[in-house]
């Protein structure tokens, strides 16, 4: 009698257990996320998903094209995505995104609030996207063979280094890279220019053409990959986006490289952009998505985030955890960033005349 009432006991526990099992996998949330590569390290979203219960699909994105292809059929298959904060004011304006529930993102406190003011521009009030990381298009120059050239009392913070013929003409002897990219390329000449770099008259267009024709023929290459060109000394100034002036510098010092590489941001004259979070309006589990976001605006997070990407966060204070470390990322101080001006949205007129004279610029 004992013996089988030690069975009953035996077969109950293990169908507790059973229910139990059963009752935890039932409470495991999805979340389908799309961002860009190596933007994110695997151990945080290993973290994520133990922490969160979560089963996580995580997909790579391969452009803002194609995610906005996604988005605008109304069924994207996603729960997060990043776009660049560019194409996010024409999905916000058609309906792509849910608003966001803020109160669902107490991490928010940590944003840095100068960052959300210049977004307005492209999300009033910042209701539907949030800032993840950022950067900016400046300038990469190898100090020493730019100084050989022009003097060690040349001025190196100024868009001159690429766009005034006479310093150009010179900088041909050591290498002179543009990127290959005709709306980045046009919207920094608008602005050494003093023209509104988000301009959508043709006349200003017709004006930075002008510019681009006389420093065309002293430009080596036409390409957005020159890590290895600079590390290996063929060029000595690239017009270069941010996120590469870490990673440059940092193979500089684990190779022990003998040139100084520095990254300038002219005053007044640098776009800022952002990779941003949003959660698309088909979006099929919320919950899950606002407890991602809020796990990246964490501190510490978002400290290991840049650290391993080499952006800067748009969290205040992973952007200090940046500048103390001083191990070569991108890292500017709070007054830099304020005379950062936000890339705005050019209508597609405008883009068809830069193509236009951007082929003219490769067949001239």
């Amino acid at each position: 009698m004992k013996t089988t009432i030690r069975r009953l006991k035996g077969l109950a526990l293990i169908a507790i257990c059973g229910l139990h099992a059963v009752s935890a996998q039932a409470t495991e949330q999805a979340l389908n996320v799309l961002n860009w590569s190596e933007l994110i390290p695997s151990e945080l979203q290993r973290n994520f998903t133990q922490q969160f219960n979560t089963r996580l699909t995580y997909d790579i994105l391969d452009s803002d094209d194609a995610l906005e292809g996604k988005l605008l059929t109304g069924n994207s298959g996603y729960d997060v995505v990043y776009p660049s904060s560019s194409y996010m004011t024409k999905q916000i304006k058609a309906g792509a995104y849910l608003p966001l529930d803020w109160s669902k993102i107490p991490n928010r406190a940590h944003l840095d609030p100068q960052l959300l003011e210049k977004l307005k521009m492209h999300d009033p009030d910042n209701r539907h996207g949030v800032p993840f990381i950022w950067g900016t298009n400046g300038i990469l120059i190898n100090v020493e063979k730019v100084q050989a050239i022009l003097g060690k009392d040349a001025d190196l913070s100024s868009h001159a280094l690429l766009f005034d013929p006479q310093v150009v003409s010179k900088l041909a002897k050591c290498g002179v890279s543009f990127l290959d990219s005709p709306q980045d390329v046009f919207t920094m000449v608008l602005a050494y220019l003093g023209r509104d770099p988000n301009s959508n008259k043709v006349e200003d267009y017709q004006a930075a053409f002008a510019q681009l024709q006389q420093v065309w023929p002293h430009i080596k290459q036409i390409n957005s990959t020159y890590r290895d060109q600079i590390t290996r000394g063929d060029i000595c100034v690239a017009m270069a986006w941010s996120g590469d002036a870490g990673v440059i510098n940092r193979i500089v010092r684990e190779n022990q490289l003998d040139m100084q590489i520095r990254y300038i941001t002219p005053r007044g004259q640098t776009p800022i952009w952002f990779t941003m979070m949003g959660i698309p309006a088909d979006a099929q589990n919320t919950e899950a998505a606002y407890q991602w976001i809020n796990y990246l605006l964490e501190p510490t997070v978002a400290s290991q985030v840049s650290e391993y990407n080499s952006y800067p966060s748009a969290v205040s204070e992973a952007q200090a955890v940046g500048r103390a470390i001083k191990d070569g990322r991108y890292a500017p101080e709070d007054e830099e960033i304020a005379s950062f001006y936000i890339s705005g949205t050019i209508e597609p007129k405008t883009v068809r005349v830069m193509t236009q004279y951007w082929r003219r610029l490769y067949s001239d």
